[in-house]
């Protein structure tokens, strides 16, 4: 580049003779440990499964309603830190219409309760079919959904 050009700051430069050092390279490290997040699981208090209130027991392989499965958790802990995470690959339409429910339902909220999120549906959504469980039959997800007396 010529010493006259304008339009790059590399022109305004004087011409040096030798370029300047490049910096040092770190030492290697060994490569850094993968970090997994702390789960804070409540310790459970008791292994005995509550039974229902009519004293039945459920029939075999059923599982147990949501209130045995729950462990004490602590005092104090927010809601998400007591929740477990567990990734739901679902359908594009499932997503978006889940999406537009969760919105259609904060706005009608209107500031009072807690905030209505996409999880907050899937959640939702599985203590009503955990609910139903008695109703479930089929081997594929067609056959599930009717057995709920769901469509496509």
């Amino acid at each position: 580049m010529s010493p006259g050009k304008r339009g790059s700051l590399a022109g305004l430069q004087p011409a040096s003779a030798t370029p300047p050092p490049l910096p040092a390279r770190p030492a290697a490290s060994p490569p850094a440990e993968v970090q997994t997040p702390v789960q804070r699981t409540p310790e459970i208090q008791s292994t005995e499964v509550a039974r229902p209130r009519g004293g039945r027991r459920p029939p075999q392989g059923t599982p147990a309603g949501p209130e045995a499965r729950t462990p004490a958790s602590p005092p104090g802990l927010p809601k998400y830190l007591r929740l477990e995470r567990k990734e739901l690959p679902i359908w594009p339409d499932q997503v978006t219409n889940l999406s537009v429910l969760a919105r259609v339902l904060n706005r009608n909220r209107r500031r009072a309760g807690e905030r209505i999120t996409t999880n907050t549906l899937i959640r939702v959504a599985v203590a009503l079919l955990l609910s139903r469980a008695q109703d479930l039959a089929g081997t594929t997800e067609e056959e599930l959904r009717r057995s709920l007396g769901l469509t496509d």
